[in-house]
This record gives C-alpha cells, sequence and structure tokens, in this order.
C-alpha cells in the first residue's frame, strides 16, 4: 500500500497531500498510503476514516521454453481503522496464456484461461512514522485463499500468509526515500485433481530507492532476493521421498515511475531476474535462472484512488 503527506506552504500548513513524499520542506507527517515502487510498501497507513481502491496487474513472462505469459489481477480496498491501523479487502484473479511445455514435467501442454482465484485480508500497523520518529517501522500481515495454482493454472485449495516488517527513511526532507522489507511467507495447497498437498515457506528481502525530480513525479528502483523450501508429499514409487527440502532461490531488480495526484496515483514498475538457481540442470538451466516459479520479466501497474 502507500503514503503521503501534510504539505506546509511558507505561510503554513494549507492542505493535506496525498502524494506521499511529494511534500516540500516542511513535512508535518504522513497522512496516507500510496505506493511510491512496485513491490517495496512504505511504512504510512490510510489515517482513519479514510479510503483507499487499488488496482493491480502484474504481468508474468517468460520460461524455459515456449510461450508463457500470466496476469494476476487484483481489487483492493483499503481503509484507515485508526491513525496507525488499516485494514484491507482484496479480489483476486488470475489469467494464465502458455504453449509448448513452458516447463516440461511442471507445466505442459497449453492453456489459455481467466479465472477468479479468492480473496485477501491485510492489516497493517504504523509503529514509528518516517516523519515524526525519522525512521519508519510498520508491521503487516496478510492471509489469501486461493482456488487456482499462480503458475500452472491449475485447480487448487489453498492458503497463503505473508507477513512483512517495513522501514522507510525519508532523506531531504521527504524528496529521496529509502524503504526496505523483510518478508517471509508460509502457504499450502492442495491440487484438485491429484489430490497432492504441497507446502512451502519463503522468506524475501526486499530494498528501493525513490526520489522525486519534479512535482508529483518520482523515479526508483527496487530489488529483490528471496529462496523458498519445500515439504512436497511423499512419492510412494521414490523410498524417501518427501519432507522439507531447499527448493531455489532468485534475484530480480529494475526501475520504476510514479506518479501522485490530489485524488490518486499510479506506479509503474518493470523488474527482471538476474539469477536464480534450479532444481534442474543441463540445457535447461544455461541461463542460470530460476525459472520453474518465476520468470524472466516482470510488469506491474498499480493504480489507487483515495475518497
Amino acid at each position: 500500500m502507500s503514503f503521503a503527506a501534510k504539505r506546509s506552504s511558507l505561510a503554513g500548513v494549507v492542505a493535506l497531500g496525498l502524494t506521499g513524499a511529494f511534500a516540500p520542506p516542511f513535512i508535518d507527517r504522513a497522512e496516507a498510503d500510496e505506493n511510491l515502487l512496485g513491490y517495496t510498501i512504505g511504512a504510512e497507513t490510510t489515517p482513519k476514516g479514510g479510503n483507499e481502491l487499488y488496482l493491480w496487474n502484474t504481468i508474468h513472462k517468460g520460461k524455459r521454453q515456449g510461450s508463457y505469459t500470466a496476469d494476476y489481477f487484483r481489487l483492493e480496498y483499503e481503509r484507515g481503522l485508526t491513525d496507525t491501523l488499516s485494514g484491507s479487502i482484496y479480489l483476486n484473479g488470475y489469467r494464465h496464456k502458455y504453449s509448448g511445455s513452458p516447463v516440461p514435467g511442471e507445466i505442459d501442454g497449453s492453456l489459455s484461461q481467466t479465472k477468479f482465484s479468492g480473496f485477501s485480508v491485510e492489516l497493517k500497523k504504523n509503529i514509528l512514522s518516517p516523519y515524526k520518529d525519522d525512521l519508519g517501522v510498520a508491521l503487516y500481515g496478510e492471509l489469501t485463499y486461493d482456488t487456482v495454482d499462480s503458475i500452472t493454472g491449475a485447480a487448487i485449495r489453498g492458503w497463503e500468509l505473508e507477513t512483512k516488517v517495513i522501514f522507510q527513511k525519508p532523506y531531504l526532507d521527504g524528496q529521496f526515500q529509502w524503504l526496505t522489507n523483510i518478508e517471509f511467507e508460509a502457504e499450502t495447497a492442495k491440487d484438485n485433481e491429484s489430490g497432492a498437498v504441497e507446502s512451502a515457506i519463503a522468506p524475501r528481502l526486499r530494498s528501493g530507492i525513490s526520489y522525486r525530480f519534479i512535482p508529483n513525479w518520482y523515479i526508483g528502483a527496487e530489488g529483490w532476493v528471496d529462496m523458498e523450501m519445500l515439504n512436497a508429499a511423499a512419492d510412494p514409487a521414490e523410498p524417501g521421498s518427501g519432507g522439507w527440502e531447499f527448493d531455489h532461490w532468485d534475484f530480480f531488480a529494475g526501475p520504476s515511475i510514479h506518479y501522485g495526484g490530489k485524488t490518486w496515483w499510479a506506479t509503474l514498475t518493470w523488474a527482471h531476474q538476474f539469477a536464480g538457481s534450479s532444481e534442474e540442470s543441463g540445457a535447461q538451466n544455461r541461463t542460470d535462472l530460476h525459472l520453474a516459479d518465476h520468470e524472466r520479466n516482470e510488469l506491474r501497474l498499480k493504480v489507487g484512488y483515495n475518497f
């Protein structure tokens, strides 16, 4: 989610800005939640009684072979419960379009479908304000129920819990922002067709910077590294199979651009996978990327409206 700030003129505070760190030098406090970056979020929350509506679209493109595109859609409504606590609900959906068995043995054949997948609920608690306390700190928790596998498009029944510790450090009176998220995900899913159950845990570190180069406009860059451990169901044909094991790691980074107006904002981020590990070997891994659970490129657009 995002943040905004009170804006001051030479005569004093004249209005509440809903454009994050776009405030001029005499920043008083942040008032709302505005995303300067596409993936790494800030520590501010929507103020009590405030409302925000978000539309997300994340495009994932490029696997080991063939053609692969997956769109992740999210519609989010956020409300300020107190001045330091906000809550959100999401509706989630996926569009998968692939052919040529993009990951043999895991994503075979072809598929073209768009489906509603489930919902999410979220709470975000601001502990320290980046403007009052110099360093912003917040805690974040999100619970998701899914009926579609995000990678293959297969029918599943799954739950995911995502937690974050969020840090935000403003510089140059808010013109420059440094954001860092320490994340941990735990998920479990049952395949509707095979009945197989798989669980995973994934720690992740995200960090990024954003700089206001003209009024209302920010340029930025962010990156993240994560890894995943799986607890797959035992295969009767393979004695000793199953149990927790390391699956993969990967590293993404890329640029972003953000615009913040009085009542709405938009952020566009492109991220490329620069490195990663794979359980496969030989020709399928000659790129030194992890292309089973992730893709070569991601493009995320987020649009927010404050009311």
